[in-house]
């Protein structure tokens, strides 16, 4: 699912360059180091906000229509698009970690021989479950 909505950009003199407010997402904010940075935090921003409330069962927000959003002077608005389903698989490969208890021969043993634990145990959980997903994805969201 694809999603569109307009953001507010505020130049500052801050140590970052743009304040980015999301006015349908509560008036959400964050902030980026030069314009290219500041609308790839929205798209972030709004991905995150949009995949919590469907995994709450809340509907996402109307974007309301770029003419209709107010700006004060300095600022500046725009629209910014974001992939739901691509922010899904983003977040599906991101590591997890985990606590786990071994025996501490095995773990002496493992050590020994220069074991990754990590990759070990993925690859033995995929195995034990039968499943296999591609080793790499290609994210939508590349920091400029």
């Amino acid at each position: 699912m694809k999603v569109t909505y307009p953001v507010i950009l505020e130049k500052t003199e801050d140590v970052h360059d743009y304040l980015v407010t999301v006015p349908d997402l509560n008036n959400a904010l964050t902030e980026g180091d030069g314009l290219a940075n500041a609308l790839y935090m929205a798209q972030d921003l709004i991905s995150l906000i949009c995949v919590e409330n469907q995994d709450e069962g809340k509907p996402l927000p109307s974007p309301t229509p770029l003419d209709d959003i107010p700006v004060k002077p300095g600022e500046t608005k725009t629209l910014v698009a974001a992939d739901l389903d691509a922010y899904r698989k983003m977040l599906d490969e991101m590591a997890v970690k985990k606590t786990l208890t071994i025996p501490s021969w095995l773990n002496e043993a493992a050590k020994a021989a220069h074991i990754n634990f990590s990759a070990t145990l993925a690859e033995a959980l995929k195995e034990k479950l039968g499943v296999c997903r591609p080793k790499k994805r290609q994210s939508i969201m590349t920091e400029e």
